[in-house]
């Protein structure tokens, strides 16, 4: 009971752009989800390559609009009733910030987790800037997957 009030707490202090942002990040969570589960693992790297976003450089609304998708994008992804777990989160944002002409990277790692076997996890980012997956630092990058707008390809 005190969880649900301090939530319920939580959402009042909530602005109504705040109320935009964790609806429009529950529809890119619905949409990432759908869209992973019709990929084919061979299909996925090449659905979301794309060019480097290593040297993005943000201004003052980008990093603020980074800042409104780094907060919804996870929040929503621990309250809908799909699967929305690590990749279904950095899809969501991926695709939310290109919609903004955000250029980003989804980063796939894992870690040994000693008996249990291993652990992947895959994380958003900007430039240097983390958008979603928390603390990576457990985790070894194996792969990065890059956004889909290449000027190469």
């Amino acid at each position: 009971m005190t969880n649900l009030l301090a939530n319920m707490r939580k959402a009042a202090r909530l602005s109504p752009v705040q109320w935009l942002d964790l609806l429009r990040a529950a529809i890119e969570l619905a949409v990432a989800n759908r869209r992973l589960g019709s990929l084919k693992v061979s299909e996925l790297a090449l659905s979301l390559g794309g060019p480097n976003a290593q040297s993005v450089s943000l201004n003052l609304a980008q990093s603020v609009f980074l800042s409104r998708v780094a907060f919804a994008v996870p929040r929503m992804g621990s309250r809908v009733p799909w699967r929305s777990d690590c990749l279904v989160q950095a899809m969501a944002a991926q695709r939310w910030l290109k919609s903004a002409g955000l250029p980003s990277e989804i980063f796939i790692g894992a870690r040994n987790d000693g008996e249990d076997g291993m652990a992947a996890h895959a994380w958003l980012k900007v430039g240097a800037e983390m958008v979603t997956g928390g603390d990576i630092s457990p985790f070894l990058q194996f792969t990065t997957v890059k956004d889909s707008d290449s000027p190469e390809s």
